[in-house]
């Protein structure tokens, strides 16, 4: 199982923390892998390092492109991999040295191996597991509606067979929750994946980094996916799941939806605008019906947003989440 490993990397204005996560790549203790460093146009010292790093370690190339924004570099980093296999790092995070091997071994036979990530308790931890069946996974959201599986595209290891028969990529032009379009499009094609409860990729969010400013195309984005993750773990339609894993969906979902409308209400400029997107955003089917009809054990709070939204009082419910 020498496989080699193609790891894209793509890189935009990075430049306080390139060396650090390239250094975590060099420290691996699987020998066969390749980098891509997909520099997209960045503005400061990063194309430097870029090629720095290419001249003193032979495993690591560079593409030097006009900035078209992480899919479309991915994409390009994804049509230049060389290897069997692939896995994405971002140039801010780094990576155990047992990354690369680790996953490596627990893929085995399957199409998908997935590690637990270090990013300040967002996502589970998992269990190990060896064989897990999409049919389970998109039965189960209790267990599998979480960052680690269905999010993070960056603590996998995929086949690049699978990816290139399907034509697989990034949705370009999607800036939120592109990672989520490219694993679930991966997933679909699956048969059986591995886990690894060890905790291999460090997700190091920062303050410059687009989660903490405010996108306008965040409904465009979030609106369909809402959609695919319903008909993901909705396989033969509303009566998939059981009773149990249903209220679980549902709690996951309301969870999802109270978080982009706390982003909204951080980042949009100003009330106006937060009582525009939150409209926008709960025109949507699903979402509206997770705010109208909230899981059990939601609360008192929940039902006083499902009261707003049901009167149009939307300025209410921005209020609101400042304490949801």
């Amino acid at each position: 199982m020498n496989d080699l490993i193609s790891v894209v990397v793509p890189v935009y204005n990075a430049a306080n923390y390139l060396d650090a996560c390239l250094e975590s790549l060099r420290a691996q203790d699987y020998p066969n892998w390749e980098a891509i460093l997909v520099d997209d146009g960045s503005t400061d010292d990063s194309p430097r390092l870029c090629d720095a790093w290419a001249a003193k370690e032979p495993r690591i190339r560079v593409l030097h492109r006009e900035n078209g924004g992480v899919s479309a570099a991915r994409n390009a980093g994804i049509a230049e991999a060389k290897g069997e296999l692939l896995a994405f790092l971002d140039s801010d995070d780094r990576v155990e040295p047992t990354f690369l091997s680790t996953l490596r071994h627990i893929m085995g036979d399957t199409d998908l191996a997935i590690c637990s990530v270090e990013d300040g308790g967002q996502s589970a931890t998992p269990a190990a597991e060896s064989g897990l069946t999409l049919d389970t996974l998109r039965r189960t959201p209790s267990r599998y509606a979480d960052l680690t599986y269905i999010n993070y595209s960056i603590n996998k290891l995929y086949r690049v067979s699978i990816i290139r028969q399907y034509r697989l990529g990034f949705p370009v032009g999607v800036r939120r929750s592109e990672d989520v379009n490219f694993v679930q499009d991966y997933l679909m094609h699956c048969k059986t994946m591995a886990v690894t409860s060890d905790q291999l990729y460090h997700y190091d969010q920062h303050d410059g980094s687009a989660m903490h400013r405010f996108y306008t195309g965040v409904c465009d984005d979030e609106i369909p996916l809402m959609k695919r993750q319903y008909d993901l773990f909705h396989p033969d339609g509303p009566d998939s799941l059981t009773p149990e894993e249903e209220t679980a969906f549902q709690k996951w979902q309301f969870g999802k939806v109270l978080g982009i409308l706390r982003y909204i209400n951080a980042y949009a400029p100003d009330m106006a605008a937060k009582r525009s997107y939150a409209r926008q955003l709960l025109q949507e089917p699903h979402a509206r019906q997770s705010i109208l009809q909230p899981p059990p054990g939601t609360g008192r709070k929940a039902k006083l947003a499902a009261f707003f939204v049901k009167t149009n009082a939307y300025g209410p419910l921005m209020k609101l989440m400042e304490s949801m």
